[in-house]
């Protein structure tokens, strides 16, 4: 009997490892064709990807290396006047185009980015008027400042006596019911301060008023940006973002009351002139409020874009909004900051100083639409890694400011 069990046993053990063993079998002889084929899938894939990157990085160096060089470009001037702040831009005959091109001061460009990227510092509207008006204090600028959160009115429309709107408890007149210096909780305050406007009135009678449009702060700005479907807008005659079309009809109709009116008589109307210059979304805004106002009949001489991302359509576009832009607007951009390639399907304006590959290029608004298009190409221009990578230090004000005083190094050099 005993015997019987044990030969019982060992017959069901050898019949189990038969079964695992076949199974075994089975699935080698199934499994390894599947993945074959799909890591055959993926290896093919990689190899075309690797190619098609490779191709275009190498077709890339070739037209960037046609390019002229923004230091020998003949557009822009490094040496600075006895009063950076107050210098304008002189027009002249570049050896890039035969038509007159623009020129623009770098040390002015750096000091008009720089005070684009002052707003948004702090966390409350007191502490954001002290730091503007310290900055400016302290260079030179002897003009007002005034920063506008969206999320107040510029001036009552109803004054309610028993809620004592001009009067406050606190002993504070600031005709919004409200201290203009009480921190704001910047997670519930969609609008907190969306630009800031600095005006000085010379002695000639003359009005310089420099508009700044804050960046990308909130998360209601991400969803601004995040609205990328083109809307036809009957004042500019052509499609452009949504989002940031709607954020700058809010800053227009905020800011138009602070601003000196235009006049009938152009000469006149000439004495009070509007600069607009924005980062990040701003920097996209800037444009759009700069054409607004043109439209309304305001001088408006310069529009400085850092950073920004595209906002019209196509070229036609293009074309019907470069028409209305000041001749010296311009655009700063880099190629590893990823902000400045969206959304793809759109296009930018103005003059590009571009920062590629640890080179710097001008390349004028009329250049762009002939034979270097391709400088406005996503797909060519884009490359993907290293842009993340350095994302979170390429597309702050500072690298362009750091890069821009590099430029104007290399400038003086030549």
């Amino acid at each position: 009997m005993i015997m019987m069990a044990i030969s019982t046993r060992m017959r069901s053990v050898i019949h189990c490892r038969h079964y695992f063993s076949t199974t075994a079998k089975q699935q080698e002889s199934h499994t390894p064709k599947h993945l074959h084929h799909r890591f055959a899938a993926l290896a093919a894939a990689a190899v075309v990807t690797a190619g098609a990157s490779l191709y275009t990085r190498h077709l890339r160096d070739e037209k960037l290396s046609t390019l002229v060089l923004a230091k020998d470009s003949g557009i822009l001037v490094s040496g600075s006047s006895t009063s950076t702040k107050k210098s304008n831009i002189s027009k002249s005959t570049s050896s890039c185009s035969p038509s007159r091109q623009q020129k623009y001061n770098l040390p002015s460009l750096i000091e008009t980015i720089t005070r684009a990227g002052l707003i948004g510092s702090t966390k409350s509207v007191k502490d954001e008027v002290h730091v503007l008006r310290k900055w400016h204090i302290h260079r030179g600028y002897n003009g007002g400042v005034v920063v506008r959160d969206l999320s107040r009115p510029l001036f009552p429309l109803e004054v309610d006596d028993s809620n004592n709107s001009f009067d406050d408890d606190d002993g504070n007149d600031d005709g919004v019911g409200g201290n203009i210096g009480d921190d704001i909780d910047i997670n519930h305050t969609n609008r907190r301060e969306c630009y800031y406007l600095y005006y000085e009135i010379h002695s000639n009678g003359e009005t310089r008023q420099q508009l700044f449009c804050r960046g990308t702060t909130l998360l209601a700005d991400v969803l601004t940006c995040l609205q990328t479907f083109f809307v036809y807008d009957e004042e500019l005659g052509c499609r452009v973002h949504y989002g940031f079309n709607q954020h700058a009809n809010r800053i227009v109709d905020d800011v138009l009351p602070l601003l000196v009116p235009p006049r009938s008589d152009d000469k006149a109307g000439n004495r009070a002139t509007v600069e607009v210059c924005g980062h990040s979304l701003g920097g996209a805004v800037a444009m759009l409020v700069a054409i607004k106002l043109k439209k309304r009949g305001y001088f408006v001489t310069r529009v400085t874009s850092l950073a920004g991302p595209r906002f019209c359509r196509g070229i036609e576009e293009r074309d019907i909004l470069q028409k209305m832009l000041p001749k010296e607007t311009i655009r700063i951009e880099d190629d590893l900051d990823v902000v400045t390639y969206l959304p793809p399907m759109g296009v930018s304006v103005g003059d590009k100083l571009w920062f590629a590959k640890d080179r710097a290029f001008m390349l004028p608004k009329d250049s762009l639409t002939g034979k270097n298009d391709w400088a406005e190409s996503v797909w060519l221009n884009l490359r993907l890694f290293e842009t993340i990578s350095n994302q979170s230090k390429t597309h702050r004000v500072m690298s362009y400011v750091n890069r821009l005083e590099q430029l104007v190094k290399d400038v003086d050099n030549d």
